[in-house]
């Protein structure tokens, strides 16, 4: 096969490769930008917030975790991720928790604590942003792609005035602010959605399209590569000019 028969093939599958590969990598470029350009503290809506209130444990007197597994036996076979002493709206409890799923006892008394109320949650809130609360409601349960997935359930979700349409996530539980989001965010969290091309839940980006669709963009560059070499003076003259046989 002539050299330029070849160019003609490369040129057309590099053609065709573009077409389908372009979208995507134009995608990536401009998810890509939008990453790079926009501030994370605009993106997480971290000035919304104020600093939490400190707390003071000189003046407590608190059960031991061992003294709490004698308060509840039951707590013996339970397996956790983690026991933190924290506070829960100027209380100290403590917080056992695994798989997202959190339950708390305070610190002092040992007695199993129930959910936040939507008092304790409206103060809680309140304590943490200086913007007022719109609405405040308590979800269960939330769906694949939803702007709280992965966080802890019950949550209580606080709608705050201002233009970044922000919610504000409570855990019903532990009485921590699991997540702040925003408009900003939500671009974001589309825009990654797009970038690592799962259009549901936007967590996986190890899956078999994502995969296939960087495989093309590697093969498109290579084959636009190859053309370009084929096409210089260089490689014409050496390789695809007619070679003249030895004079007689």
């Amino acid at each position: 096969m002539k050299p330029s028969l070849n160019r003609k093939y490369i040129r057309k599958a590099h053609r065709w490769l573009g077409l389908v590969a372009g979208i995507q990598l134009l995608i990536w470029t401009a998810s890509g930008l939008y990453f790079a350009v926009m501030p994370i503290d605009d993106i997480r809506g971290s000035y919304l917030l104020k600093d939490a209130s400190s707390y003071q444990l000189g003046h407590l007197k608190l059960i031991s975790p061992s003294d709490l597994l004698k308060t509840h036996p039951q707590l013996e076979s339970v397996r956790v991720d983690k026991i933190i002493l924290t506070q829960r709206h100027h209380r100290a409890i403590y917080n056992f928790s695994r798989d997202g799923i959190s339950t708390s006892f305070d610190a002092e008394t040992g007695e199993k604590l129930g959910l936040i109320n939507k008092a304790e949650a409206q103060k809680i809130l309140q304590s943490r942003t200086n913007r007022s609360i719109v609405s405040l409601e308590l979800i269960q349960t939330v769906t694949a792609g939803d702007e709280y997935r992965n966080g802890e359930l019950p949550a209580w979700r606080a709608r705050i005035d201002g233009s970044e349409d922000a919610a504000l996530y409570l855990g019903a539980q532990s009485g921590k602010l699991r997540a702040v989001r925003t408009n900003n965010w939500r671009i974001y969290d589309f825009l990654w959605g797009l970038h690592i091309m799962d259009y549901e839940s936007r967590d996986d980006f190890n899956h078999l399209l994502l995969q296939a669709f960087a495989l093309l963009g590697v093969i498109t560059i290579l084959s636009g590569m190859l053309l370009f070499i084929t096409s210089t003076q260089w490689f014409v003259v050496k390789f695809a000019s007619p070679q003249k046989g030895p004079k007689r």
